[in-house]
């Protein structure tokens, strides 16, 4: 199953789909089992997820393979599947340098209140 990590611009770790598990969520288990995976739509269903998680909604979701210039609010994403595998354990600024460094950059999803 794909794993993405979702960075928020407090360089805080603020979710991480290995966390989502295909009983607790249906969407992200379908996604990432249809085949090829598209980042893009895995991205915003991640983040959408995340954020339905934390109790919190939005109007929509844009992803940008770049951060978006002003005070837009998102998360940076990196795809840890690649190279070297990010830590289990991700508290703490270790783990956050971890992922930065040894996972792939995909993007940034910016979200729209």
């Amino acid at each position: 199953m794909k794993r993405l990590v979702l960075i928020d611009k407090k360089n805080r770790i603020c979710g991480d789909t290995a966390a989502l598990s295909p009983r607790c969520s249906y969407a992200w288990a379908y996604a990432t089992t249809r085949g090829k995976p598209d980042i893009e739509g895995l991205v915003l269903i991640a983040a959408r997820l995340l954020d339905e998680s934390l109790g919190k909604t939005c109007r929509a979701y844009k992803f940008s393979t770049f951060e978006t210039k002003g005070d837009s609010d998102g998360y940076f994403v990196f795809d840890c599947d690649c190279y070297q595998a990010a830590p289990a354990d991700l508290d703490g600024p270790a783990a956050m340098v971890a992922v930065m460094t040894s996972c792939f950059y995909v993007g940034y999803v910016r979200r729209d209140y």
